[in-house]
């Protein structure tokens, strides 16, 4: 990117000087990553949350499930209704409630949801690749902490 009245290198440098800058793009790779993954496989990050989410909390029910992953109600039956005609989930009446449709993860569900831990575990490996296994620790170890007084204090 070329900036008017700006060396290139100079350019280069006061962005990459910005910590925030940093994870931005970090963070947008990272993601245009797993959505190039993700839709190899015809899925959503809102899928994968739903996969992940349902492989966490065994059955649940559709409202749980979407404030689990952040959905509004009213925008995730086309979510659901993917997952389950890839025989990836599986909705019944809640024997509770009848009102309420019971999600669960089937067999390939689960499955699915192994294969993209594998995969996104490598995708990780070659993002961090530069980093020795002491480093990424403590970036994981850090980003954790930024993440917790942040996203998690709201």
């Amino acid at each position: 990117m070329k900036m008017v009245g700006y060396d290139g290198a100079m350019a280069q440098a006061e962005f990459t000087s910005s910590t925030g800058f940093l994870l931005a793009r970090l963070g947008a790779e990272s993601r245009r990553q797993w959505a190039r993954l993700l839709a190899e496989r015809g899925l959503s990050p809102h899928h994968f949350g739903v996969l992940m989410a349902l492989d966490r909390l065994g059955e649940t029910h559709q409202q749980r499930l979407t404030a689990a992953i952040g959905v509004d109600p009213r925008n995730a039956v086309p979510i659901f209704d993917t997952l389950e005609a890839q025989r990836l989930i599986a909705r019944t009446s809640d024997r509770a409630d009848r009102r309420r449709r019971a999600v669960t993860i089937t067999a390939a569900g689960r499955a699915t949801v192994d294969e993209l831990r594998r995969t996104g575990a490598a995708l990780d490996d070659d993002l961090l690749a530069g980093l020795t296994g002491n480093q990424r620790t403590t970036l994981h170890r850090l980003l954790l902490k930024v993440y917790d007084s942040t996203i998690e204090a709201r």
